[in-house]
């Protein structure tokens, strides 16, 4: 006695792979727009960091302690005027960075995971020095800043991330072909099957 092929087992087609004519899902694009929207998001925030302590008399002074290198401006320049420019480079850089990244380039996602390390090590260094001199009270921006950019570096140079990116690439020298497609033949044409 035969029984009726049950859903999801029919008999194997010749020439198909077993599940189907059609390859499974490349990898997704939402790690890249992720990691570009948090250091979209990273550089905006440092930006208004800077612009809020842009002549360093400011009474806000959570701002002013989350300026990037705000820590070192008494061993340097003795002012605000370093880390004023620091944050400023810093909230550039990733912005104009994070634009092309959501254009998928590979090599600057390379310089925005550089980028992120660099801040998010000083980050943890402003934390532990707020914390050592009974700073305490003022660290709110500062730990939120430390974490935006800790997540941003690390969705950045994810696996995940880094397949977006190469996906993308193989699309672009595949001339619009969908993966997995026959490309044609040197006389231009497609072999019938």
């Amino acid at each position: 006695m035969s029984y009726p092929p049950q859903y999801g087992h029919y008999p194997q087609q010749p020439g198909y792979p077993p599940y189907g004519p059609y390859r499974p899902a490349g990898p997704t694009n939402a790690l890249a727009y992720a990691a570009a929207g948090l250091f979209l998001v990273a550089g905006v925030l440092a930006l208004v960091i800077a612009i809020v302590g842009w002549n360093g008399t400011s009474d806000n002074v959570d701002m002013l302690v989350a300026l990037v290198g705000a820590a070192f401006s008494e061993e340097f320049t003795g002012n605000l005027d370093f880390a004023i420019s620091v944050t400023m480079s810093v909230a550039c850089s990733s912005l104009s960075l994070g634009l092309v990244l959501l254009a998928r380039v590979d090599v600057v996602r390379w310089l925005l995971a550089f980028v992120g390390a660099l801040t998010s090590v000083y980050y943890l260094y402003a934390v532990i020095k707020l914390l050592a001199d009974g700073g305490g009270e003022y660290i709110a921006m500062v730990l939120v800043s430390l974490l935006l950019w800790i997540a941003a570096t690390v969705v950045v140079v994810l696996p995940g991330t880094g397949r977006a990116m190469r996906g993308y690439q193989r699309r672009l020298a595949q001339y619009g072909q969908p993966p997995g497609y026959p490309q044609g033949y040197p006389q231009g044409g497609y072999r019938p099957y």
